[in-house]
């Protein structure tokens, strides 16, 4: 699939405008001295690990930090999402690889342990948005097939393959 690079361009840009508008409700910066899109407006309120093992929670969260609906399709695309990847990293259900300040190796492909949900949120935020991502994050926009979001993830450079749709496929 390609991309035009001012479509990426445009919605990087309405991101950036939500991420703004979100943040302002909170009262947080939405953008850091740097230039770098943060996402404090769209996390949820404690920064302590959601209970339970479904990952709903980190769904939820990952969709709003991406102005993307909060579906049942989107949340189970992304719940499989994170079972595929298997990962006991902590506050690191995708496995990104991101730095963030006080991250650890969780293994010698680069993924992180984070210093909480926080941000491990924020740094799969950053991930998805770098801009090798636009499909998945299209796919998540339309809400309504963890399929298409599955087989996004697929075709992307994310290491995770073709393990989100083997796991939508045993039921997950």
């Amino acid at each position: 699939m390609n991309v035009e690079p001012s479509s990426v361009g445009a919605t990087f840009t309405r991101v950036g405008e939500l991420q703004r508008a979100i943040a302002q409700l909170d009262g947080s910066p939405a953008t850091s001295a740097t230039g770098t899109t943060e996402f404090a407006g769209v996390l949820s309120a404690s920064d302590a690990a959601p209970t339970g093992g479904e990952h709903t929670q980190f769904a939820q969260d990952a969709l709003a930090g991406l102005g993307a609906p909060a579906t049942a399709e989107n949340v189970r695309a992304i719940v499989a999402w994170a079972r595929a990847e298997g990962t006991s990293a902590a506050f690191n259900p995708l496995a990104t690889t991101q730095s963030m300040p006080g991250a650890t190796s969780f293994n010698s492909v680069g993924v992180k342990n984070y210093a909480s949900y926080r941000d491990g949120l924020t740094a799969t935020l950053r991930t998805l948005t770098n801009g090798r991502y636009e499909p998945i994050i299209a796919a998540l926009r339309r809400g309504g097939s963890a399929d298409a979001v599955a087989r996004a993830i697929a075709a992307s450079p994310w290491g995770t393959g073709a393990g989100v749709l083997r796991v939508l496929a045993s039921g997950g």
